[in-house]
């Protein structure tokens, strides 16, 4: 911008200078020709440029002197190729100001001008020379003193300006950037500092980052100041844009009856202001903006204002949003502070899901300190979604907002209550570029089920058949290499995912790329837990090491698996660790150990005893038994005791160890975590009781028979092989086995006898 407005008081003020010097010549002299030959070879001499003229020249006297040129060239420095070109150009500037430092330029023409602009890729630009020319050759003059108090500034003025079908050309070498303003017009009153005038100006600008083609038109009157004294106030102000950038649609308009900005003090005058803007950007969506205000005054000794309405309207395929600011009410000053009442809603529409925030607060602003403050902050936040389990949800909210712009940071306390929950929240942002946030939680009850959809029921079919490869899920721990932040939750009572735990104390901190949660404690299902998780960016990796004591089982695994696979009261120990850029990956990398200590409990599934008292015609057909797994089922235990090691996503067992009423079971296998299978063999030992579960009594001859008993196949259709082709051998082996131990005490026996017969007849004789 401010290159720009140097090329701007270059052309205005510079160039009117140089004509008119050069009209000057023309005056005292009567050869035309020569003098303008006498031109170029001046130019090529200091400049090195070519400027050529080939159309006719009318010369201009006093009280203004001037010259109408036509057919106007200008080459680049040292080449013959082309840097401006106009049609024509008509000057004239006033003789006798000039006596008082000032500049009047009775009006600037021109039609058919090009200029073609290029910065190289060292970073310098073609009409460099002519700005900055090198004086080598030339003792270096001192600096000029800066101007006193009572001094006379060099003030300028031009009458009129009209310009026509004005071309110019940017290439930038170093960014790769073209850009251009095309057919561009421009006609004017006065143009003089403190002096309003007629603007009138429209073109066309094209550029290659980002693509754009945009028309612009631009009607005011205008005044303005320059310098120490740097203003901008516009009457009737319309300007529009239309076209496209990026490729979509483009609108911009701005009108207000007056305007006046002062960049330096920050103060704003407003009547009648309405702007608008529309159109459609990528990763943005459809988008429509407005911002209109009656009446807006801001100053150093008043702020004061009808109201100021700020709307957005985005849509997205597949969601809207709609958002409003309202603030009334405008007291105070920018010296000090500007207070008002700030309104504003948010309005979300995401398939049947809708979400309405409403906030309330009274607002200060401080410009010296650029402090913002939303002292009482008072809302309502409203769910409607017919997959929450009560279909919809509503949230009171009050707090307190701080935003320090000069110190780049902001406050924010906020408490609620939802349903029987009540929790408060305090949070800290530092440095805005990259935040570094803290916060803290307390909550005597939080129910996160409450405020999402219920996850899909798992699919209870049991086919028995291999699972389907499940499509990969990226993992991107990536986000973690520029968060920093440190929050600390206290939760008396929490329910998420279904899990439902107590005395919930945990802490995230994230930096440098790594998350680390710890503490992570809990009171759950009549026992503890205790852990930490990490996530790092760096590595991608995840750490889990979790221990559960005193947990009752079953409901955390129906909660976070959706299985009934097993009851019982015990410890849990887990300790694992992954890699990987997918969720098959990371399943493959999973390595740790796992293990399970519970008493008291039930194998859900299958149930052993009673498939045990049935088996004496399973024995007969000298077949295995398969079952599918069958939730109603269970065996029972008093205690349970495995452990797994994992590695490669594989998790072995050899450890098994279950002490039930009827039976003893050891065993051994593998958990496939990659293919979501298992091969497990379990041994059932049958031992000798008088009654077993559910009070019954086991009699099938299995006493002292090993049962081998395989669970196998994939997670969604485990099923259980009773082996009884191996069960028929060993339970006949065990049925011979007194005939077999009393036919040996028989026959030792009669050996004993014939022995002793045998040593008496020795010693009779």
């Amino acid at each position: 911008m401010k290159k720009a407005i140097a090329w701007g008081v270059g052309i205005v003020v510079g160039v009117p200078v140089v004509l008119a010097a050069t009209a000057a010549i023309l005056v005292n002299t009567i050869d035309q020709q020569a003098l303008l030959n006498k031109a170029s070879a001046v130019v090529k001499e200091k400049q090195q440029r070519d400027l050529a003229f080939t159309g006719p020249v009318q010369l201009k006297w006093f009280p203004s002197i001037g010259a109408d040129l036509n057919g106007v060239t200008l080459s680049e420095f040292q080449s013959t190729d082309q840097f401006l070109k106009a049609d024509k150009v008509s000057i004239s500037l006033a003789l006798l100001p000039l006596l008082s430092s000032e500049v009047v330029v009775d009006a600037v023409q021109a039609s058919g001008v090009t200029v073609n602009v290029v910065k190289n890729a060292e970073g310098k630009f073609n009409f460099d020379d002519l700005s900055n020319p090198e004086k080598k050759d030339e003792p270096q003059a001192e600096p000029e003193p800066t101007q006193q108090a009572g001094e006379q500034a060099l003030n300028f003025s031009v009458d009129s300006i009209a310009l026509e079908k004005v071309n110019v050309t940017y290439t930038d070498n170093q960014t790769g950037l073209q850009a251009s303003l095309n057919d561009f017009s421009m006609q004017s009153g006065r143009i003089e500092p403190g002096v309003p005038t007629d603007i009138a100006l429209k073109g066309n600008v094209k550029a290659n980052k980002p693509q754009a083609d945009l028309n612009i038109d631009l009607n005011t009157r205008l005044e303005f100041g320059l310098g120490e004294n740097l203003y901008a106030n516009f009457e009737n102000l319309k300007f529009a844009v239309l076209g496209q950038l990026d490729q979509q649609q483009a609108d911009v308009n701005v009108q207000a009856s007056t305007l006046n900005v002062n960049p330096k003090t920050l103060e704003v005058k407003a009547q009648s202001l309405d702007a608008k803007a529309k159109g459609q950007l990528p990763n943005v969506g459809a988008f429509d903006v407005s911002l209109n205000s009656p009446s807006l005054e801001l100053s150093e000794t008043v702020a004061r204002g009808e109201a100021f309405n700020f709307k957005a309207d985005l849509k997205q395929p597949t969601r809207s949003i709609k958002a409003t600011i309202d603030l009334t009410g405008l007291q105070g000053n920018l010296k000090q502070a500007v207070s008002a009442a700030l309104n504003t809603t948010v309005n979300l529409v995401e398939g049947e899901r809708t979400v309405n925030l409403k906030l309330a607060s009274p607002m200060s602003l401080n410009m010296k300190s650029q402090l913002i403050e939303l002292a009482a902050l008072t809302g309502q936040l409203d769910v409607k979604d017919p997959a929450l389990p009560k279909k919809e949800a509503s949230m009171p909210l009050a707090g307190r907002l701080v935003v320090n712009n000069t110190e780049k940071t902001a406050e924010l306390d906020l408490n609620s209550k939802f349903e029987a929950t009540s929790f408060d929240l305090k949070a800290a942002v530092k440095n805005f570029t990259k935040p570094a946030i803290t916060a803290v939680l307390n909550a005597d009850k939080l129910n996160i089920d409450a405020l999402l959809p219920p996850k899909k029921a798992a699919d209870s079919t049991n086919s028995g058949k291999p699972a389907e490869t499940a499509k990969d899920t990226p993992v991107d721990l990536s986000p973690l290499r520029n968060l920093n932040l440190d929050i600390t939750a206290n939760i008396g009572e929490l329910k998420v995912s279904n899990l439902q735990a107590q005395q919930v104390k945990t802490k995230a901190v994230a930096r440098g790329g790594k998350l680390t949660i710890s503490p992570l404690d809990a009171k759950l299902y009549g026992g503890s837990t205790k852990g930490v998780i990490t996530a790092d960016a760096n590595t991608q990796t995840v750490t889990v090491n979790q221990n559960m004591t005193g947990v009752q089982v079953q409901p955390v695994i129906k909660a976070l698996l959706d299985k009934d696979m097993v009851e019982g009261k015990g410890n849990v120990g887990i300790n694992i660790r992954t890699t990987g850029n997918t969720v098959n990956q990371m399943k493959a990398a999973l390595d740790g150990k796992v293990s399970v200590s519970l008493q008291d409990g039930a194998i859900k599934g299958i149930n052993l005893a009673e498939r045990f008292r049935n088996a004496k015609s399973l024995l007969s057909s000298g077949s295995n038994a398969t079952q599918k797994t069958d939730s109603t089922q269970k065996t029972d235990f008093s205690s349970l005791a495995v452990s797994f090691d994992i590695a490669n996503g594989v998790a072995t067992s050899n450890d098994l160890s279950v002490m039930a009423p009827l039976f003893r079971i050891g065993g051994a296998g593998q958990v496939n975590l990659v293919k979501n299978s298992l091969d497990y063999l379990a041994k059932a030992s049958v031992v000798a009781t008088s009654t077993g579960q559910d009070g019954k009594t086991l009699d099938s001859g299995l006493n002292g028979v090993t049962v081998p008993v395989r669970l196998y196949g994939p997670f969604t259709g485990v099923q259980w092989e009773l082996q009884f082709k191996e069960l028929a051998k060993e339970a006949a082996k065990a049925k011979l086995q007194p005939k077999i131990d009393e036919k040996k005490e028989e026959l030792k026996g009669k050996a004993e006898e014939k022995l002793k017969d045998a040593f008496k007849g020795f010693l009779n004789r």
